[in-house]
């Protein structure tokens, strides 16, 4: 028999070793083998289970953190593996002994045996040779606590349920509550109350209570991303006694060690913050808010004004209230159900000069009506696929919004759900929606799903950031006017606000005008004022025409002709400031902000990604994540080196395509959009390897089906939307705000701050649209 069978013969006679009849269970393992068989297995066996007195020290040895650990008497120094393997190996021999020393300094992180096993090690553990290794901010992390918490890393140890001892380590610590890292090698349970002993704290510390156990109740369990040896534990203190909060006070002993801790922790939320209003301020989603079944409210940011500007018709009048009509919002919206999303899919019809918009949600129609939808929809350049995501807004969320009824001009308590519009698939995609033959049906099944032509209601928009968007102020001016169009039509009107470079008239009769239509105008009165400027035929284009045809905004056509009256305008308005009203703009106030920015940052539905410029090369440099992680990103983490999450599948080899051709800074520039496959080869848990390719990157729709279903088969596929865009301004109200309370703390970091947020200078965000892409390409299992 080789030694590698002996090995396995005397590891599968562990459990035996200690009973009264390990010598029968030997003899008949050992059947038919040689007799020195059973002597080097018995020998084996002797030397694995022989109580062991070495102490364990893998500082530079593993790839992973070390820390000191007290553990049966011994010290050793274990990353969070060996410390898990410690529980398991000590549990299976029934003590510490050579088998567990062994295990312990074998375990699979262990450069030796990675090396051995012909894993490459990566000697360079600093960002500047990992450029796609990134850090993680937790985004509305700090929304959540109620209490200051005390980070310290501490040893402690506490009895399950079921009996067995545990030795963990404390993450923070506040009054009420803790979080402790402990080992996976057991079960835990939600409920469970545990005796936590402070065994590191009881010796440093001299607080009465301390050195006996304090009860706590397990309200969560989150797995760690980094490795799968630890889980973390969120604890709930049972008692009224103030231990903890003794202790804590002890560590925090005098003014300058409070200020310390209290002033690290508004850095931390300060910094964590400035991601949170940038994310908010770029991100593509469309936040919406409801009353019942109207929509209310619309978010504008930098980059998701294609969505908003899709659903606008030949009018330049919006159109996305029709989206949410009745019957859908009833759906979307039933009693009790605090979250829910579909997907939605539309495109839009010209006649006679009309746009007509088209949309259907999934369970919305039969798979023959869809596919019918599919098969006429795709065809056009409109086609979309989104992504409708709402949540019941709560109690505490809705007395904040109607802190602000009379800015929103809204009634008080009317809010009551909020909503996330994504868009996940355009016309690029279209060849996917029509593999299916089309069926059977008219056309004229799918007019159940067009929109009304008016809206029945405006919803308020606002952008969400504090600073003016117009380029100049628009004051309310009236005076007689003339349009005439390219047909020469005319039609009389009279001004309602008027800018150096732009009007707003009214006509005393609709007309049929659309939007980029061109036209005239001749202001027949202002003539008179300056006879060397020529007033009665300004060319103008078309911006906005109101549903009745009668209501139009104006721009004018910029010529070199045209300097001359628009320059006489300057001068109208400069000269009768007392006079002219100022039209106002609608902007939110800080106070209405930071509510909004609380809302809406619990209801992350992507990932945001922060570009910073290193050199010449864009790079990414942070993720912002919510937990619980969703599957994909909780793959970034599990790729990632320690506590950065790896972006290798998504940008590697593909930084021109998604970082630096989408964000050079074009003025205008809006988000690009591709779509990336994964494929997860896995071997049980643990990963294997990770492909990924852009779609544009399979030759044909065959190659990639038979991707996806190779990685169905093997482990896991993901469908990502990446988008990337250039960032002009990263600043907010919001977070000069936020500079300026920090300043008062500390100038220097305030700077340092605000350098790095101006830093940013491209978003990108992942958004998970694997589900859909199964649904159109009929891949669901």
């Amino acid at each position: 028999m080789q030694k590698p069978e002996i090995l396995s013969l005397a590891e599968k006679l562990i459990p035996a070793y200690q009973s009264n009849d390990f010598d029968v269970v030997l003899s008949q393992m050992t059947k038919g083998e040689a007799p020195s068989v059973k002597i080097l297995v018995k020998m084996e066996l002797n030397r694995i289970m022989a109580p062991c007195t070495k102490s364990v020290d893998l500082r530079g040895r593993v790839k992973g953190e070390c820390r000191e650990y007290k553990l049966d008497g011994r010290k050793h120094w274990l990353d969070d593996v060996a410390f898990n393997a410690y529980h398991k190996k000590t549990r299976k021999f029934g003590g510490y002994t050579e088998g567990v020393w062994e295990a312990l300094c074998n375990t699979h992180n262990n450069f030796r045996v990675m090396k051995k096993n012909g894993i490459v090690l990566n000697s360079y553990q600093n960002d500047e040779f990992n450029p796609l290794e990134v850090e993680a901010i937790n985004l509305g992390y700090d929304l959540k606590r109620k209490e200051n918490r005390f980070k310290i890393s501490s040893q402690i140890e506490f009895l399950l349920p079921d009996g067995h001892v545990v030795h963990a380590v404390t993450v923070d610590l506040s009054p009420s509550g803790a979080r402790f890292k402990v080992p996976s090698a057991f079960t835990y349970k939600l409920g469970d109350v545990i005796e936590v002993s402070f065994v590191e704290l009881a010796k440093s510390s001299n607080v009465e209570g301390l050195q006996g156990p304090i009860a706590y109740r397990i309200v969560g369990i989150d797995e760690s991303y980094e490795t799968d040896a630890v889980k973390f534990l969120r604890l709930l203190k049972l008692g009224d006694d103030d231990t903890l909060a003794a202790v804590i006070e002890q560590f925090l002993k005098t003014d300058n060690q409070r200020a310390k801790h209290d002033n690290q922790d508004k850095i931390i939320r300060a910094r964590t913050r400035g991601y949170e209003h940038s994310y908010l301020k770029h991100t593509n989603c469309l936040p919406v808010f409801f009353s019942g079944n109207e929509l209310k409210l619309v978010l504008m940011t930098e980059h998701n004004q294609p969505i908003w500007q899709y659903w606008h018709d030949e009018r330049n009048q919006q159109t996305l209230s029709n989206l949410f009509n009745p019957q859908r919002m009833s759906h979307l919206t039933t009693p009790g159900m605090r979250g829910s999303n579909n997907v939605l899919y539309s495109f839009t019809h010209e006649h006679k000069g009309k746009k007509h918009f088209f949309s259907m949600m999934m369970p919305e129609a039969k798979r023959e009506v869809r596919q019918l939808f599919w098969h006429i929809g795709a065809k056009r350049n409109s086609w979309k696929a989104f992504r409708l995501s709402i949540f019941e807004l709560s109690k505490e969320e809705k007395q904040e919004l109607s802190q602000h009824s009379t800015e929103l001009n809204l009634d008080p308590n009317s809010l009551t759900h909020c909503g996330i519009l994504q868009e996940i698939g355009d016309h690029s995609s279209h060849q996917d929606y029509l593999l299916t033959d089309k069926p059977g049906l008219s056309s004229s099944e799918l007019n159940g799903f067009k929109h009304p032509r008016n809206p029945e209601y405006n919803p308020t928009c606002l952008y969400f950031d504090a600073k003016s968007r117009r380029k100049e102020p628009r004051y309310r001016f009236s005076s007689p006017v003339v349009l005439t169009t390219e047909t020469f039509q005319a039609h009389t009107g009279v001004t309602l606000d008027l800018s150096k470079h732009g009007v707003s008239i009214r006509l005393s009769e609709p007309s049929s005008l659309k939007a980029d239509d061109t036209c005239e105008l001749n202001y027949r009165e202002l003539q008179l004022y300056d006879k060397k400027v020529l007033l009665d035929a300004v060319p103008y284009k078309v911006v906005r025409v109101s549903p009745d045809g009668k209501d139009v905004q104006l721009a004018i056509i910029e010529e070199s002709y045209t300097l001359r009256t628009s320059a006489f305008f300057g001068r109208l308005i400069n000269h009768n400031l007392d006079k002219f009203i100022t039209k106002t703009e609608l902007l939110p106030s800080n106070q209405l902000l930071e509510g909004l920015h609380d809302i809406l940052l619990d209801k992350i539905v992507c990932s945001p990604i922060f570009i910073e410029k290193k050199g010449a090369n864009l790079r990414p440099k942070v993720i912002g994540i919510n937990y619980p992680l969703a599957a994909h990103v909780a793959l970034l983490a599990k790729l990632g080196d320690g506590h950065s999450y790896s972006l290798e599948p998504i940008f590697k080899g593909r930084t021109n395509t998604l970082l630096a051709q989408p964000m050079k800074r074009i003025e205008g520039a809006k988000p690009q959009f591709q779509e990336l496959y994964m494929m997860v080869v896995k071997f049980g848990t643990r990963i294997q390897s990770v492909e990924s390719k852009l779609s544009s990157e399979f030759r044909n729709v065959k190659e990639r089906i038979t991707f996806i279903k190779k990685a169905q088969v093997m482990g896991e596929f993901y469908a990502l939307r990446v988008s990337s865009a250039p960032v002009f301004d990263a600043m907010t109200a919001l977070m000069q705000k936020d500079l300026e309370e920090l300043g008062q703390i500390s100038l220097h970091k305030a700077r340092n701050l605000e350098k790095e947020i101006t830093g940013i200078v491209g978003y990108s965000e992942l958004t998970d649209i694997t589900e859909e892409v199964l649904i159109r390409l009929e891949l669901t299992k």
